[in-house]
């Protein structure tokens, strides 16, 4: 398939999304929406692809919405093109964080708004230690549109968030990563090297086990302890099930390593 904002590339279980509008800092519009839910469909389709990279071209990961184009919609004073517009970036987001397959953010330079929303539902962030990152939509006399304000309280509590979203402030790589607003944060002529280090820590596991994990954390925050436990459980039976499971099992008895086929 053809992208139009986004470069794809497939490398053995990693796929690589590259957000490619340098000219507005990668910022996200109406098409780079589109592209990177088609990338995702046939990610998700695709059963060699274990991992999912986002990252921004040139020097930086991603701005936010494309404040131009949003503009125009305004300027029309039809409504209807805003709401489908939210609601298309809203599938983009939870399509994200739902997404059965491992995802990363890698970012350097600015990663704010929206863009930071987007890295936000990814599983993991690895970050250049210089980098800017934040949410900053009240800069704009706006509010989160796209889960910062219910997201970010969760990662982070509600105090640090509440002082990231009040004053809009861009915080460093390192500092984010000492708060726990991201993973890791490294010098940037360490980056690709730590994100490739981190996905080989990844794609030797079973991609059904780690698919199960990231259900059982997402659906979890949601539900009470003992609905959690019971989904555990449940989940349990049906990886037990798997051929993973009876290679996982296999490969313990003879002393060698597993091969794990996703089935």
């Amino acid at each position: 398939m053809k992208y139009t904002d986004i470069i794809v590339e497939k490398k053995g279980a990693v796929a690589w999304i590259t957000l490619n509008k340098p000219h507005v800092k990668n910022a996200l519009g109406r098409q780079t929406f589109i592209d990177i839910l088609a990338a995702l469909d046939d990610f998700e389709k695709d059963s060699v692809v274990i991992v999912v990279v986002i990252k921004g071209a040139a020097d930086t990961f991603c701005a936010g919405v494309d404040l131009k184009e949003h503009a125009k919609r305004v300027a029309t004073g039809d409504p209807s093109l805003r709401t489908e517009f939210t609601a298309l970036a809203d599938r983009v987001f939870n399509s994200l964080e739902n997404f059965p397959k491992v995802t990363i953010a890698m970012i350097k330079g600015v990663c704010m708004a929206g863009g930071f929303e987007l890295a936000e539902v990814c599983d993991f962030i690895i970050a250049d230690e210089n980098c800017r990152v934040g949410d900053g939509h009240i800069r704009t006399g706006l509010v989160p549109n796209g889960g910062a304000s219910m997201r970010m309280p969760r990662n982070i509590g509600m105090r640090k968030a509440k002082e990231l979203l009040y004053t809009g402030d861009l915080i460093s790589g390192k500092e984010a990563e000492r708060i726990g607003l991201i993973n890791k944060a490294v010098p940037a002529d360490k980056l690709e090297p730590t994100v490739e280090e981190f996905i080989a820590k990844l794609v030797d596991k079973p991609p059904l086990a780690l698919q199960a994990i990231k259900m059982l954390v997402n659906r979890g925050l949601g539900c009470s302890v003992e609905a959690g436990l019971q989904l555990e459980h449940q989940t349990v039976k049906v990886l037990e099930e798997t051929e993973d499971f009876k290679e996982s099992i296999a490969a313990f008895g003879e002393k060698r390593k597993p091969v794990y086929k996703g089935r």
